[in-house]
This record gives C-alpha cells, sequence and structure tokens, in this order.
C-alpha cells in the first residue's frame, strides 16, 4: 500500500465516522478515533507535526465523546429499565 492510498483510506475513514456521528451512534467516534491514529502516524512520517498534533488533540476529544455517550447511552438504559 502506497502512502497515497493510505491517505484515501483514511480519508474514507474519516467521513464514515462523520456520517455515524451525524447519526448520533458511537460508532463515529471509534471510526474518528482509528482515523485519527492513522493520520497522527501519516503526519509525523511526514514531517507535518503541527498536523499530527491537531490529530493527537481529535483523537483526544474523541475519546472524551465515546466515554461521555457511552455513559449517556447506559444512563438511559438503566432509565428505561425502572420505568414501569
Amino acid at each position: 500500500m502506497t502512502f497515497d492510498d493510505l491517505s484515501w483510506l483514511l480519508v474514507a475513514v474519516s467521513l464514515l465516522g462523520n456520517v455515524y456521528v451525524i447519526k448520533k451512534n458511537v460508532i463515529g467516534q471509534w471510526l474518528w478515533a482509528f482515523g485519527n491514529l492513522g493520520w497522527i502516524f501519516f503526519d509525523v512520517y511526514k514531517e507535518a507535526y503541527s498536523q499530527a498534533f491537531l490529530f493527537a488533540v481529535y483523537l483526544g476529544m474523541c475519546i472524551w465523546g465515546i466515554i461521555a455517550w457511552t455513559k449517556e447511552a447506559r444512563e438511559k438504559n438503566a432509565a428505561a429499565k425502572t420505568t414501569p
């Protein structure tokens, strides 16, 4: 796989993640996290350190989103179980 192929794969993963986020599905956050990891390695290899930093921040935000969305889903499920 060439770096050009890798960049297009990462673009596809990132865009697919966006579709899931629009649908308010936590899978989108996971796809973004995977894509961001790929972009970090890609950018470090290309010596684009400022962009690698940006994607590291995005990765942190994805982790935050995964935790928040998962917690919210658990709370909704627990509330649904206790409602008669």
